[in-house]
């Protein structure tokens, strides 16, 4: 594509926007609209759509048959020939996400900027300049999440290699666990990157993505390759997990006893991280003698007399990290 041919797709992209927000200032029910994503040369060529958040006045959400149960509602519009995604969220709960009680947090905000392109409610622009400032502790959630994606995909990729000697499931797991760290070395730069992470992430350590993404892409059948990526992803790992791994080990310090895994999920329910993932970063920091893992009843329901057992961790202060 020519940068002629990138410049009329822009303006394609922005008529439409354009054209919506002239329709929806004429609802009073519409509040604001935020766009997700910029438009410009660096980024458009890869859009077949726009990404859109449409706030909407409380306790006037339309439902559909196709919403189902869940809490989020979302829409495909049209406008000028361009498909629009867009999530439609209620005053209330946009004010939610703002204040991080919301699953619908401002996640991954190093991975697509966001702006405010019309605003009827003096408040909602107040609350998104605050939430949409990249702050310590979002970037801290963030690293944590990217980091428990990148346990879980090594985790797996080692199982396949060395049980089931699944080469290529292997290497696909390894790519996966690439990208996450291509992800957590964005975040750890602070950096907001809206185009192919991987290579950007590459730039900045290109000796560690040629073993564990670019070696593997070319010898995805050698298993001298796989395992070198796989030992390279594990000293990673052994290098950042107190700083990526922050949050878990802060709580567990601060609990200072046994925690059972569904008390450390709800703990870290809003922020993206999945119960899962969350027992496989307790289970790396339990193989490096970093946890100590214990069983805890549990009540599999609110009325259950019997109980059953759930994993549950202990953080030795005396040995954890400081």
């Amino acid at each position: 594509m020519t940068r002629e041919d990138d410049s009329a797709k822009v303006a394609r992209f922005d008529a439409a926007l354009r054209q919506l927000i002239d329709r929806v200032a004429e609802d009073r029910y519409i509040l604001a609209v935020v766009l997700v994503g910029s438009l410009s040369h660096e980024t458009i060529w890869a859009r077949e759509s726009l990404g859109l958040w449409i706030i909407e006045a409380d306790g006037v959400t339309r439902r559909l048959i196709s919403d189902g149960t869940d809490e989020r509602v979302f829409r495909i519009l049209v406008e000028n020939g361009i498909n629009i995604h867009a999530e439609v969220i209620p005053r209330a709960r946009f004010k939610q996400m703002v204040e991080g009680a919301s699953r619908t947090t401002f996640s991954c905000n190093f991975f697509a900027e966001r702006q405010i392109v019309y605003s009827s409610d003096p408040s909602i622009e107040s609350w998104f300049q605050q939430a949409n400032t990249v702050a310590t502790k979002d970037q801290e959630r963030e690293l944590l999440v990217f980091s428990t994606w990148t346990i879980h995909a090594h985790r797996h990729a080692r199982k396949r290699l060395d049980i089931k000697d699944d080469l290529e499931l292997a290497a696909q797991g390894i790519l996966s666990a690439a990208h996450s760290i291509a992800h957590t070395e964005i975040i750890r730069r602070g950096e907001i990157c809206e185009i192919d992470v991987i290579y950007r992430a590459m730039e900045g350590d290109p000796a560690l993505f040629q073993i564990i993404y670019l070696d593997v892409l070319a010898k995805r059948k050698n298993r001298r390759v796989l395992s070198a990526a796989l030992d390279a992803v594990e000293g990673y790992l052994d290098i950042h997990y107190q700083a990526h791994l922050k949050p878990l080990l802060s709580f567990l310090k601060k609990q200072n006893r046994v925690v059972p895994l569904s008390e450390i999920s709800d703990q870290f329910a809003f922020s993206q991280i999945h119960p899962g993932h969350l027992e496989t970063a307790c289970e790396w920091l339990e193989r490096k003698g970093l946890l100590e893992r214990i069983s805890a009843p549990f009540k599999l329901t609110k009325r259950s007399v019997e109980r059953v057992e759930e994993p549950a961790y202990f953080l030795d202060v005396s040995n954890g990290p400081r």
